[in-house]
């Protein structure tokens, strides 16, 4: 009997440790997992905050004189979230403008180094546990509000410590372990037991020092409060935060206990039934342990695993730990999977980037060559006629015409920055369609003549008045009517048909023509900036693949609707814009041509390191009848102007010796040129420069170059003024 019985008690022994190691292995990784479920937990309620105030931070309402508006949006935040208070500081001061909980009272100073590291990273900061809120400690999240590319104020919410603490009721952790909630500074802000005695102290050392060298361990230690504890902790690589979770080895051993109950009633059993039950037993627990190879097996492997048929309980639940390590390797696959395509696709996105950034680059050095190439034959061909003689009629008409190339192109790339910067804007005013069609007409003509196509216009009987931009909009009808001219064969059939809509009340322009058309599979793409179908070296039509994007974008910004059709490739296409027509009808009126007016003579200084554009604006002044005085630098302009008392001055902003800032600074402090009219004439021309000059006291800002009928018109200005005192 002995020996059959003893068998039976070995293999008995060997699985109830091997089912107690197992157990345990299980126990302790579910508690592992929960720890790291907690962990994630927390960091989403931290990225909840920063996503809420992030939202806030785009809010326009911040930089509003009277943030009742913001504060509102702030408030309906603060209601949606677990926090005490939502606060708005000025960064620079560090002083309170808003807080959701204060209402009109007065506020103090914010939290220093919350406010110093938001404004030092300009990225969103989450504080430990600190002193305030009205329980004595809270967390603060700090979230940076950038204006111009600097931190202009700080959104900051106070979180209660009491708040992560639902975290460990929503977990249902059992009443005998001890879990905690650690700030990055491994100081406890909620537990399960006992948290009003704990907030704001330090884990057992053990711990702590662990806590310190790596993100997750377990380890025999104890709890804060002395008890031996299997202890496991898990850190969060993104905030700093942890979670830690101590077991009693009574919860551990329990599962070991009732095993042995069970073997104690399994041997008199045994000793009972004799041979026949040894048998059955090591049958059963030889049938369970093969059962379980199978699956083992397959997990190691990163095999599908199957359900082991097994015989007690013990060995079913070493099958539902296999099965729930597989479901774990199969998401874990999974999410790998999922985000190495993203990477793929990330790294496809940069790579065409990348071959668009080179595609442009190589257009525009193409297209910049193009005009070049005509004015150093025309240069050549005046000097070959000899000094004093006129160049032939054809050749200044071929250099305006490459210039005006080489201005539009530069024209197009600056208005691409715009676009790029959310920059572009526009200037409305009451406008005629009538008018702006004749003007871009103009614009668009000759290249129309030129192709020797056919123009029908179709306009409405009576005046259509719009509020927008007259420059802009006769720059996008002419964008339209110039490819339309570019891509259809010579001698071809272009429309621009306008007609009147009332429901709503807007006006459509039409404009089709029947040359190469758009195939169906490049028609999605041909708004998209610096796009181009025909990337062959021997396409006819220059351009640099701008001028749809930019002409979308201005119509947007009146309102209005830019859109493209083509019933294929040979069949030609047609351009559709809808833009809203004003309400009050009211019809602008027309200025009176000055332009032949005789100018009074004024004394006028020039300041341009560019010595031939400085030689040729003193050429068109003298011929204007104008007293002119030329300077090659900041400083001698300078010294000019003390002696020649300019009424007028035209001045280049990168001189050497003294740039153009400085000069006019140096002009308006001086009070005998406080009637000096300031014009900076610069090629740097984006939004800010323009702001800067205005800072230095420049009256007009002009981008080069100078048109002579800007420079008639800035003469004519200075000469209608008796002073130009405050006129900044």
């Amino acid at each position: 009997m002995l020996s059959c019985v003893l068998p039976a008690a070995i293999v008995s022994a060997f699985l109830i440790y091997d089912h107690y190691r197992v157990e345990r292995a299980s126990l302790l990784g579910e508690a592992m997992a929960t720890a790291r479920s907690m962990v994630s937990v927390v960091d989403r309620d931290f990225d909840t905050v920063i996503t809420a105030l992030s939202a806030l931070s785009v809010s326009d309402d911040i930089d509003e004189t009277d943030i009742a508006e913001f504060r509102r949006q702030a408030t309906n935040v603060h209601a949606i979230l677990p926090i005490t208070e939502i606060v708005l500081y000025d960064a620079p001061t560090r002083r309170q403008l808003m807080n959701t909980a204060a209402g009109s009272s007065p506020v103090a100073a914010g939290n220093a180094a919350l406010l110093r590291d938001v404004m030092r990273t300009a990225q969103p900061v989450v504080t430990g546990l600190t002193a305030g809120g009205a329980d004595g400690q809270t967390i603060t999240v700090g979230v940076p509000v950038v204006r111009g590319g600097v931190v202009r104020y700080v959104l900051a919410a106070q979180v209660l410590p009491a708040a992560l603490g639902a975290i460990l009721r929503d977990q249902q952790i059992p009443a005998t372990w001890r879990a905690s909630v650690l700030d990055d500074g491994l100081r406890i802000v909620a537990r399960n037991v006992d948290i009003e005695r704990y907030r704001g102290t330090l884990p057992a050392p053990d711990l702590v020092e662990r806590m310190r060298r790596q993100q997750e361990d377990t380890f025999e230690g104890s709890t804060v409060d002395g008890n031996p504890v299997v202890m496991l902790y898990s850190r969060s690589t993104k905030s700093g935060w942890g979670v830690s979770l101590g077991i009693p080895h009574a919860n551990l051993a329990a599962g070991l206990m009732r095993t042995l109950e069970s073997l104690i009633i399994a041997t008199v059993v045994i000793l009972a039934l004799g041979l026949g039950m040894a048998w059955l037993v090591g049958g059963r627990i030889a049938h369970s342990v093969q059962a379980l190879i199978g699956p083992a097996t397959a997990l190691g492997t990163g095999q599908h695993v199957q359900p082991a048929v097994v015989d007690f309980s013990e060995a079913q639940q070493v099958a539902d730990s296999l099965l729930r390590a597989a479901a774990a390797l199969d998401d874990a696959r999974g999410r790998a999977d999922n985000e190495l395509r993203e990477r793929r696709a990330a790294q496809e996105a940069l790579q065409a980037a990348d071959l668009r950034k080179d595609e442009f680059l190589a257009t525009l050095a193409h297209e910049l060559r193009n005009p070049m190439a005509p004015l150093v034959n025309a240069l050549e061909i005046m000097r070959l006629g000899g000094p004093g003689k006129p160049p032939p009629p054809n050749v200044l008409d071929i250099i305006g015409r490459q210039l005006k190339q080489m201005v539009r192109l530069v024209d197009d790339l600056l208005d691409v920055s715009r676009i790029t910067t959310g920059k572009l804007g526009i200037r409305a005013e009451p406008v005629v369609l009538q008018d702006v069609v004749a003007h871009s007409l103009e614009t668009s003509g000759p290249l129309i003549a030129q192709r020797r196509h056919a123009l029908s216009v179709d306009m409405p009987d009576q005046p259509v008045a719009l509020h927008g931009d007259p420059t802009r909009l006769a720059q996008v009808l002419s964008n339209l009517l110039n490819n339309a001219a570019k891509y259809t064969p010579n001698g071809g059939r272009i429309a621009l048909h306008a007609v009147r809509l009332h429901e709503p009340d807007r006006v459509r322009i039409e404009i089709s023509d029947n040359g190469i058309g758009i195939a169906a599979d490049v028609l999605p793409q041909v708004f998209d900036i610096f796009y181009q179908a025909d990337r062959s070296l021997g396409r006819a039509q220059a351009g640099l693949g701008i001028g749809l994007s930019l002409a979308r974008r201005l119509v947007e910004l009146h309102g209005g609707a830019l859109t493209a059709s083509s019933p294929g490739k040979d069949l030609g296409s047609t351009f559709a814009l809808e833009l809203p027509v004003a309400l009050d009808g009211a019809v602008p009126a027309q200025d009176d041509d000055a332009g032949t007016a005789p100018l009074p003579p004024l004394r006028v200084l020039v300041a341009d390191d560019n010595i031939d554009h400085a030689n040729t604006l003193r050429t068109l002044l003298i011929a204007a009848g104008q007293t002119v005085t030329v300077c090659y630098d900041g400083l001698s302009a300078l010294r000019s102007a003390d002696t020649f008392e300019p009424q007028i001055a035209f001045l280049d902003i990168g001189m050497p010796r003294m740039d153009g800032y400085e000069l006019a600074r140096r002009l308006r402090a001086d009070p005998r040129q406080r009637d000096c009219m300031l014009v900076a004439v610069t090629g740097w021309g984006q939004e800010k420069d323009q702001q800067d000059s205005r800072a230095a006291g420049f009256h007009r800002h002009i981008v080069k170059p100078l048109a002579p009928a800007q420079l008639r018109a800035l003469l004519q200005e200075r000469a209608s003024r008796a002073t130009m005192h405050d006129t900044v």
